[in-house]
């Protein structure tokens, strides 16, 4: 699934396990982990325990970025290349408590105030994350990436960015100033799939939700999504789903 366009979900694990990729790389959400979704991500489950829990708010950029982080760490930034921590128990039990605090004193109907509120208990919940990744940003920044990793990294940025207007893969690896064939070669590597596979699956993800949500046209969303024509975006999905954009959106 791709992350909600302008949401951040922020989730403590307190039980279970979540094995999951991460624009690409797998990681392992398990009971203490501190995880963050942003809308930079592409996420899809690889598995997940019956018994996996976790407390989670989801907010938006506006909101996160309402109150200016005291500290001197870019929190999108960080967190998409660090989106999973695993926390101390002591820290762990320190961030519970505030979803706990959260969940009782919001939502109340009968406080005027319910709104700011909100918005306070939001800041204090971000000013302690970022006091976390504040404690790891220094001690990670010294360690280099190897090269095809950071070579990953930066395709996934780029292809949040531009996947529904740039569908080839000599885009992405002339704007990282590398050949089509080793670019090709370091990204399967690094997350186990092609980089066509990766553009596909987001444009799929995105079809089927403009599908699922709203009443555009085949033509609309062939055009949103950066297909030359309704026939090409056709052909893309029949290929990929074996049904075509109608016939999925009638079995809704």
């Amino acid at each position: 699934m791709k992350t909600e366009e302008n949401g951040f979900t922020i989730g403590l694990c307190t039980g279970g396990r979540w094995d999951l990729r991460i624009s690409g790389r797998c990681r392992s959400i398990t009971e203490g982990c501190l995880f963050i979704l942003i809308p930079q991500h592409f996420t899809e489950t690889i598995s997940r325990s019956d018994d996996f829990s976790a407390r989670t708010l989801t907010a938006s950029l506006e909101a996160i970025l309402e109150h200016p982080s005291p500290v001197d760490i870019n929190i999108i930034n960080i967190t998409f290349l660090h989106p999973v921590i695993r926390l101390d128990p002591d820290r762990a039990a320190g961030l519970l408590e505030y979803y706990e605090f959260i969940g009782k004193h919001t939502g109340r109907s009968d406080n005027i105030y319910d709104k700011e509120l909100r918005k306070t208990l939001l800041y204090a919940l971000m000013l302690e994350i970022s006091d976390i990744y504040n404690d790891i940003s220094g001690d990670r920044s010294e360690v280099a990436k190897p090269r095809q990793e950071q070579l990953t990294d930066d395709f996934f940025k780029l292809l949040t960015a531009h996947y529904r207007s740039e569908h080839n893969v000599a885009f992405y690896a002339g704007q990282l100033h590398r050949t089509p064939k080793y670019f090709s070669e370091a990204v399967r590597r690094i997350s186990g799939r092609s980089v066509s596979d990766w553009i596909a699956t987001m444009l799929l993800s995105d079809s089927k939700l403009l599908l699922q949500t709203t009443d555009r046209t085949i033509l609309e969303i062939s055009e949103e999504l950066g297909f030359s024509s309704p026939s090409v975006f056709v052909q893309f999905f029949r290929h990929h789903t074996g049904t075509t954009p109608l016939q999925y959106r009638k079995q809704l």
